[in-house]
């Protein structure tokens, strides 16, 4: 029985036991209580054998003028949620039905109800509108008064990202369910209610709205794409135990459908919410039917339904399209057909490079480094007006201020004051460079089905750096091409750096590098004009989309014969190159080059292996939880603080500028959410259902040059052509920092899930030390090496813990719904967690587990970032080394074939003699996970 078909007093009581009882449940939340099948990755059904899609009625949103207010109601705001314009969200009340759209659908934002910044203006609604649904990773919005701690989750029956195992309970038995409304399949997802809620600009949070605490609804996995989705909720318990009411619009949906009534006259505009003549009452009976039929008795308890509504997702091709278009005309000028990109052929030519720099370094100069090459590669360039920058700018500060020219005075006093302070005191670079902003050539702009056009005539001179690492060079061997993507606003120099240059040395590989376009340390000043108004946030996603362009073709130069290996500068001797061209060229990034490198990965048509680390995906979510995104002080308190040393961007957040333009706290969430469908063009977030053959929907089908092409045609098959299997097989790696300060955890392993990655050691049994694989089960709590809790969690979850301010993951949350790998060596993609252990140990990149909640967890000498710990481990390096040995040469792996997942050894200089009180073994190897990182247990830290 369904928790709507019993009495409040039976379902509080059982939420209740669930609460107290949480740590014995552990154990048992896999078991299903009924006999519901399991589905794909956690996804569950109660009879999707018999499932009839009730709401695929091509219905038309909020702008039909038939729908009640639509006189009065010029935004077009839901009123079912009352609090927020555009919530909830995402919601087909913004679409409209497009029978040109391969969805059937289209977004239809209203400008009168899009965000403002502070001079008023809203965002452009232009971009969006171009979109036939919303992302696939898209957060779920919605307020519910009074509930505004992450305590009242369990005891509303919400999973969370603590404890993701309530999922594999019957959905009849939550208090959310997320249902594919073509398939009846439910879709496991985990919940939290906004903790940010404070402002870092100039204004506090509150001075400009109001502060708001969003019920966030995540997918634990990313939706498919051109599907229909339906979410509801119920029996929400707020703040002071009370259920929560539904608004008054929402119950009148409710109670139409309950009690039909018969056709009435009304005049259009004045009709009411729910009565004879609103076309919505239609769709919501629909809604309603689909939720009966997936176990939600909607019939016996109608009050304990708080909301329900539904949202479609874009197509695969709506999202993919621009990039797979302009990578298609690229690699055509290069001599290859679709069909051979397709395919992932090398046949073509390399593209055209320039060497500027060779430096051969001596031992005592570099003893990881035998030689270092700089250079230029062109690429078509598909952004207008221009790919390239002008020359330096002879006025850092007047140049940097006139681009934020569409903000003005209009910002006022003391915003405008600041701003003219900022830009003062970072003067010259990254201002000194004066990129030209610009998005993708449209040759028809109002088609919104129109793919990017190379801008006639133009190409962009890329840059690029190389590292030959010594061992390999010195010995006269092949040396392994792998590509290196850069952290976020960083550059290509990265590859010059340790540990990159140590990976090079030990896993004799060239190692070759370029700056992410859009994304690198001369964009900055872009990306502060897209934070002032984010009506340009376009110029990030689509210049972002040119830069995945600039790595694919580096990819070719180094593995085409005609590419570096024919250029001295590559070379041992005339005509004998050091690249090894028989093993193929494979990625590795870290940060957000092991964010944007998933992306890559997913389009690419030579890397076979792509090495992803401290990752994650979907920006949207990952930013509030990034020390990188927020700031430790408010804008003017770092102005003040810094006012001696112009220039020190050490403590900037980027939630600085965007808090500075956008001070109404209760926007936040949506803007976010919002802005990732345009993300989702450049964020794997948009690919990882395509990214390897194990993802949800499989390789990436590229229907490039078909036409709109509907969502059921949109696969390899249809697209690419029979018999064209999408090449190359790209199989991914992996490789987080548990307790990661800069990419949150719970990204990865959403990204894990959708690509159909195994797991590198399995959960943890228990929380006692020594009783898990993939991280150690006493790391599962925010405890201080003495075994005392710290707090880094503004509010107590209380998920497993008895005790005030601790929080604990329930040990099978973190890589719920991800197979541990059977048997090694693995063939297959894969993730594995490197653990620097516990805050305050006084080790390096020792931290706490991630907070559950949407705040970052605080850099201090105790609480250290493990973001760097991973890439500086032996073992995380011998992993990949072996990992890109696709034909298994090196490593001599199952019969000469390679590029497969190991489990290597840990290996220890040293092993402390006691943890937490516990003995542990004196050691000289450790085979199998945890993989320690940076030092904790006298594991190989490399410097």
């Amino acid at each position: 029985m369904s928790r709507l078909g019993g009495n409040l007093f039976e379902r509080r009581t059982r939420l209740v036991v669930r609460l107290l009882l949480a740590p014995a449940l552990v154990g048992l939340l896999g078991v299903w209580l009924t006999s519901a099948p399991k589905l794909v990755d956690g996804t569950s059904s109660a009879n999707t054998t018999s499932w009839v899609n009730y709401d695929n009625d091509n219905w038309g949103g909020w702008a039909d003028p038939h729908n009640p207010g639509f006189v009065t109601n010029s935004a077009g705001c839901d009123p079912i949620d009352p609090a927020q314009c555009m919530l909830p969200y995402p919601n087909d009340w913004f679409t409209r039905p497009d029978p040109t759209s391969a969805t059937g659908r289209r977004l239809d934002f209203d400008q009168l109800a899009m965000p403002t910044n502070i001079a008023g203006v809203p965002i452009d609604t232009a971009d969006y509108n171009r979109s036939d649904g919303f992302s696939a990773g898209s957060t779920m919005l919605t307020v519910v008064p009074g509930m505004t701690q992450n305590a009242d989750l369990p005891a509303s029956g919400l999973p969370t990202d603590v404890n993701l195992a309530l999922n594999d309970e019957n959905p009849t038995d939550l208090g959310v369910i997320l249902i594919d409304a073509d398939t009846g399949q439910t879709w496991p997802v985990w919940v939290e209610i906004d903790q940010y809620t404070t402002e870092a600009g100039v204004l506090p949070a509150g001075a400009v709205g109001s502060i708001q605490q969003d019920l966030m609804i995540h997918p634990a996995v990313n939706l498919l794409d051109g599907q229909r989705y339906i979410v509801a909720l119920r029996d929400l318990h707020t703040d002071d135990g009370s259920l929560a009411q539904p608004s008054s619009a929402f119950e009148d949906y409710v109670s139409a459908y309950l009690h039909p009534a018969g056709p009435q006259a009304g005049s259009l505009g004045s009709l009411g919410i729910g009565q004879p003549g609103d076309p919505r009452v239609d769709h919501m009976n629909r809604i309603f039917e689909d939720l009966q039929e997936a176990g939600w008795d909607v019939s016996t308890s109608p009050a304990d339904l708080y909301l329900a509504w539904d949202f479609t997702t874009a197509s695969t091709q709506n999202v993919t399209g621009r990039l797979l278009s302009i990578r298609d005309n690229a690699f055509e000028q290069l001599g290859e057909t679709k069909a051979q990109i397709d395919a992932g052929k090398d046949v073509g030519a390399a593209p055209s490079f320039t060497v500027s720099s060779v430096t051969n370094f001596t031992t005592a100069q570099n003893p990881l480094v035998a030689r270092e090459v700089q250079g230029t590669f062109a690429v078509p360039c598909y952004i207008a007006p221009t790919c390239s920058p002008p020359l330096k700018c002879d006025d850092a500060v007047a140049t940097a201020e006139n681009e934020l020219s569409s903000i003005g005075n209009a910002i006022g006093a003391p915003a405008d004051e600041v701003l003219q302070t900022l830009v003062s005191d970072v003067g010259g670079s990254p201002f000194d460079d004066c990129p030209s902003p610009g998005t993708f050539y449209y040759t028809d702009p109002t088609d919104p089905d129109d793919t990017p056009s190379q801008v006639p005539g133009q190409f962009y001179q890329a840059s690029f750096i190389c590292v030959a690492g010594r061992s390999a060079f010195d010995a006269g061997q092949l040396l392994r091409p792998v590509e290196y993507g850069h952290g976020l606003f960083g550059s290509d120099t990265e590859v010059t750096v340790s540990p990159q240059e140590e990976m090079a040395d030990r896993e004799n590989m060239v190692y070759c590098a370029t700056d992410w376009f859009g994304w690198a340390n001369s964009d900055i000043p872009n990306a502060i004009l897209a934070l002032a108004d984010l009506s340009n946030f376009p110029i990030l996603a689509d210049e972002g989309q040119q830069g995945e362009l600039d790595f694919l073709y580096l990819q070719r130069l180094m593995i085409n014969p005609g590419g570096f290996a024919s250029n001295p500068a590559f070379q041992y001797t005339p005509g004998r190159t050091f690249i090894d061209l028989s093993d193929g060229v494979n990625y590795d990034g870290n940060s957000q080059g092991g964010i944007y490198g998933g992306t890559v990965c997913a389009v690419s048509i030579d890397a076979q292996r792509c090495a992803l680390g401290v990752n994650g995906m979907d920006y949207s979510t990952l930013l509030s939880r990034s020390v990188d995104y927020v700031a430790p002080d408010t804008l003017t308190e770092f102005l003040e603080q810094n006012a001696a040393t112009p220039g020190n961007l050490t403590n900037v957040g980027y939630s600085n500028v965007f808090d500075l333009f956008y001070p109404d706290q209760a926007q936040r969430q949506l803007i976010l959410d919002m802005l990732q469908t345009l993300w989702d063009r450049v964020d794997p977030d948009g690919y990882a259902s395509h990214m390897t053959p194990s993802a949800e929907s499989g390789l990436l089908p590229d229907c490039t040059g078909l036409g709109v092409v509907p969502v059921a045609e949109e696969t390899t098959s249809h697209c690419d052509g029979a018999g064209v299997v999408p090449g190359p097989d790209h199989h991914v790696l992996m490789q987080i920092a548990w307790g990661d300060h800069q990419v949150a955890n719970i990204t990865a392993f959403d990204e894990a899930r959708t690509i159909g990655a195994e797991s590198v050691g399995g959960a943890a049994t228990s929380n006692t030390l020594g009783a898990g694989e993939a991280i150690l089960a006493s790391r599962l709590c925010n405890t201080d090496a003495s075994g005392n809790p710290t707090r880094n969690d503004p509010v107590d979850s209380e998920v497993n813990s008895s005790v005030t301010d601790e929080y604990c993951w329930a040990p099978d949350s973190p890589l719920w719904d991800i197979t541990p790998i059977s048997k090694y060596p693995y063939d297959g993609s894969a993730i594995a967690i490197f653990d620097a252990g516990p805050d305050g140990d006084g080790t390096g990149y020792a931290t706490d587990p991630p907070p559950p909640s949407d705040v970052y967890p605080p850099d201090t000498s105790a609480n250290l970032d493990p973001h760097e710990a991973p890439r500086r481990t032996c073992a995380a390096q011998d992993m990949k080394g072996a990992f890109f040995d696709v034909n298994g040469r090196v490593d001599g792996l199952v019969d000469g074939t390679g590029g497969l997942v190991t489990d290597p050894v840990q290996e220890l200089t040293g092993f402390v003699s006691d943890y937490v009180g516990q003995s542990v073994l004196t050691t000289e190897t450790l085979a199998g996970p945890p993989y320690f990182s940076g030092g904790w247990q006298g594991t190989c830290a490399l410097p």
